[in-house]
């Protein structure tokens, strides 16, 4: 099952994606959905993609149901004009800084095939727009856009990426142009094909939003008009800046909270219950619980509005391609272990509603606080007089 799960991940990271042009990542889901039985599809007036798992037969559950989340774009390029024959300019989506872009090769998915470029010239934000993406918070503000020197005509809407290879593995690594967040996304797939072959009990579902690296637009669009089911956990997946103390190999994170918010506290619990039980059941999984705060995630947009969501997330290196001990644009990368152990993770907490009650409480901490008080209470008691 892991050299499928590492199939699927590969051919995933290397699709051509950018915000607002998630067409590729966008049909390879539909595909995927379409080959199983048990999944159903639908897809809002905004592009974002819900996908419902549903058993065959009605199941009475202690939790609610797990909503997975995941975003289809990385930041990127989009080509908006053939200035002449071999220049095009293309508006820059996302975040990376604007040291990283003067002369660095890219490359444009056009006619069914990858086509290099070289920026030659950036342009710089207006003043009145020079707003940072919202996973940034006020670093400084990428080029509203690039001229590129490119090898062939490159048709208009063409989503433009860097100049990187298709991944490649080497010691449990995978080093891809995009990591985050389509590993993130393939994890949910894993989960999907895994109950789907178990035929699971539990109504499950995965969310796929567009264009969340100019600052959650399809999640905050799903919100708004609510379709997003209330009744789940929302468990939002990424990928996210390997900070001190985070180790990658080291296992999936639960993350707290991000750069802007903490998540809630009773849906971080539910899911480190989950965790614990599996990591006494398989001695080969192994997860990290860390306030992830290198950037700012969906999550802070489901909870603001009134959801139960919580983060899980991969320890990242070259964040959004920025390698920073080179000072140059780099393949990003992830720990394989991590992969397979975020995968294990999520099968678990898409059944675990059929034994694990949520209320909003936290799951575990009550027997153990009570434990403590029911020990230390009388011992309490009977030395205050002294």
């Amino acid at each position: 099952m892991s050299k499928q799960q590492l199939a699927l991940l590969e051919e995933l990271v290397n699709l051509p994606t950018a915000p607002f042009v998630e067409t590729h990542v966008a049909g390879f889901i539909k595909t995927f959905v379409a080959k199983r039985k048990s999944l159903t599809l639908s897809s809002d007036r905004f592009g974002n993609l819900l996908v419902r798992y549903q058993p065959t037969q009605k199941t009475k559950l202690a939790g609610r149901p797990i909503l997975f989340a995941a975003h289809m774009d990385h930041p990127g390029f989009v080509a908006t004009k053939m200035e002449s024959k071999d220049r095009v300019r293309a508006d820059f989506r996302g975040w990376v800084r604007m040291s990283y872009f003067k002369g660095t090769k890219i490359q444009f998915y056009s006619g069914g095939r990858w086509v290099p470029a070289t920026i030659e010239k950036t342009i710089p934000q207006k003043a009145s727009k020079a707003t940072a993406s919202a996973r940034s918070f006020g670093a400084d503000s990428p080029p509203a856009a690039v001229i590129a020197k490119t090898r062939a005509p490159i048709d208009i809407g063409s989503p433009g990426m860097w100049g990187l290879p298709d991944a490649t593995f080497r010691n449990h690594r995978i080093h891809a142009r995009v990591c985050d967040d389509i590993a993130g996304l393939a994890g949910i797939l894993c989960m999907l094909d895994a109950i789907c072959r178990k035929k699971s009990r539990v109504p499950t579902y995965a969310f796929f939003t567009r264009a969340e690296e100019v600052g959650f637009a399809g999640a905050l669009a799903a919100v708004s008009e609510k379709t997003v089911p209330k009744k789940t956990i929302v468990v939002a997946v990424e990928c996210s800046k390997a900070l001190p103390g985070v180790g990658m190999g080291d296992g999936p994170v639960l993350r707290v909270g991000d750069k802007a918010t903490i998540f809630t506290p009773a849906a971080t619990a539910y899911c480190q219950v989950v965790a614990d039980e599996l990591a006494r059941k398989d001695k080969s999984f192994q997860y990290q619980r860390k306030l992830m705060d290198g950037g700012t995630c969906e999550s802070t947009a489901y909870c603001h509005f009134g959801y139960e969501a919580t983060g899980i997330c991969l320890p990242l290196a070259n964040y959004h391609n920025m390698d920073e001990s080179k000072k140059k644009i780099g393949p990003e990368s992830i720990d394989t272990r991590d992969f397979l152990n975020l995968a294990k993770w999520f099968v678990a907490l898409a059944e675990s509603p059929l034994t694990l009650k949520y209320d909003g409480s936290h799951p575990g901490l009550d027997k153990r606080l009570n434990a403590l008080l029911k020990t230390n209470r009388p011992i309490l008691a009977r030395t205050a007089a002294r």
